[in-house]
């Protein structure tokens, strides 16, 4: 693809978490419309890098531009703002709120600047792919099974149609039927044209959902490239076999 086709580019990226560095030197890019893996073991630096390009880490170098725009220069508020879906690792709902609650909140404080005009119409998009929950709107979420609250989650990420929706282990500890049915509405999302960067700690749960592949480990990449041929290396393998520090 050509330069302009470029959604997300990070470059050199330093990124540190209460004052301890945990990235160094991070490089990749994320084309529009495309799906890029971002695999390493816990601790390796996903969830930090992650947390950087929606203004949430201190970044002590390098550069985060989205559409040719420098993100480490806005406040985190206005990085959705810019057409960037985050779905944090540990879901972050809006307890003693409904499904549908959820899924309006961002659009309620965001959308207008965002340039939703009509809030039934985002969330109906949303019920579109996810349309088991349709018929739970009502429900609270934290009476949601485990893969019905990564739904929501996801789908909030969603409400306010991003061009980038990003996903920190959506597929984590959650049982294969599951897996299998987050896979298929995340291929749905990335063919409606929405760009996905997805991290897990499992490196054979997206290689082919993914476009590309990179590993990070100790807060550097490790690999990248082919998804299939990445996730088959035997450093690779080996490497993911380890355990690390939460990160």
């Amino acid at each position: 693809m050509s330069a302009d086709d470029t959604l997300l580019r990070v470059s050199g990226l330093d990124a540190a978490v209460e004052g301890f560095q945990v990235t160094q030197n991070v490089d990749f890019e994320v084309q529009e419309s495309s799906a890029v893996g971002y695999v390493g073991r816990n601790g390796a630096g996903k969830t930090t890098t992650f947390r950087s390009v929606m203004g949430l880490a201190e970044v002590l170098s390098g550069s985060i531009q989205f559409r040719g725009e420098e993100l480490t220069d806005l406040r985190p508020e206005q990085i959705p703002q810019r057409g960037i879906g985050y779905q944090p690792e540990d879901r972050k709902l809006f307890t003693g709120m409904t499904i549908d609650e959820n899924f309006r909140m961002p659009i309620w404080t965001l959308g207008k600047k965002r340039g939703i005009e009509d809030e039934d119409a985002a969330v109906e998009d949303v019920y579109d792919i996810f349309e088991e929950l349709g018929d739970r709107r009502e429900a609270k979420v934290e009476n949601l099974s485990g893969g019905q609250a990564k739904m929501v989650s996801i789908g909030r990420a969603l409400a306010l149609k991003p061009d980038l929706l990003i996903l920190d282990e959506p597929l984590e500890g959650l049982a294969p039927i599951i897996v299998e049915r987050l896979k298929e509405y995340i291929r749905e999302i990335n063919d409606r044209g929405i760009a996905v960067l997805i991290a897990e700690s499992n490196v054979q749960h997206i290689p082919e959902i993914v476009d590309e592949l990179y590993v990070i480990e100790r807060g550097e990449i490790f690999d990248s490239g082919d998804p299939q041929e990445v996730s088959q290396r035997r450093a690779v393998q080996e490497l993911m076999q380890g355990s690390g520090q939460e990160g």
